[in-house]
């Protein structure tokens, strides 16, 4: 047997609240609702606006992320020897990770993974990462970012702490900004 695995500690696994998946199912329905009842109440029904479109947009797009999670439950996070999983992106090797960022944006914590490669190998992917991706673009500057909210009652302190001690060359970054400094920084690393 090989010595690698004759010493490797079990996966430690991050599972956010069942309750979490069901509010977001529950806001996709009401948004649903929402533009449903807008389109009924604003003419004839032959102009799709805006309003009337971004609700129904919004809440489908909440009730197939509440939905998928609800009926193939799978941890939000998993920290073993070799990678770490965040479910919607998929699996990353140690190597593949340049750093993680604790990072404090407009009110909310999030878990960034900074990877070596623009582009890095994942496997296991799901399609969650579709509206995950653009979405931590947006709010730290990286793309493969995980909302503290959605994790709850995981802490990202937590988590900060076993990525430290599966892997203690790990970089651990903790910063606060706002929209536009997230970008710049980013852009100036580029």
């Amino acid at each position: 047997m090989d010595q690698s695995h004759e010493f490797s500690t079990a996966p430690t696994i991050f599972r956010s609240s069942w309750v979490r998946w069901v509010e977001l199912v529950a806001m996709g329905l009401m948004a649903i609702a929402g533009g449903a009842l807008l389109l009924v109440t604003t003419g004839d029904g032959s102009t799709l606006t805006f309003p009337v479109l971004a609700p129904i947009v919004a809440g489908t797009l909440a009730l197939l992320l509440g939905l998928h999670h609800i009926v193939r439950p799978a941890p939000d996070l998993v920290v073993d020897d070799q990678a770490v999983t965040l479910s919607p992106f998929g699996r990353m090797p140690w190597a593949a990770i340049a750093r993680v960022h604790v990072i404090t944006a407009h009110g909310a914590r999030y878990l960034a993974i900074e990877p070596v490669e623009s582009s890095p190998k994942l496997t296991r992917r799901r399609w969650p990462r579709w509206v995950y991706g653009p979405v931590g673009r947006f709010t730290t500057g990286y793309p493969m970012t995980i909302s503290e909210r959605w994790l709850r009652p995981i802490s990202l302190d937590d988590i900060a702490v076993e990525l430290q001690a599966r892997h203690p060359d790990l970089v651990i970054e903790r910063s606060e900004r706002g929209f536009w400094r997230a970008n710049s920084r980013r852009q100036q690393r580029s």
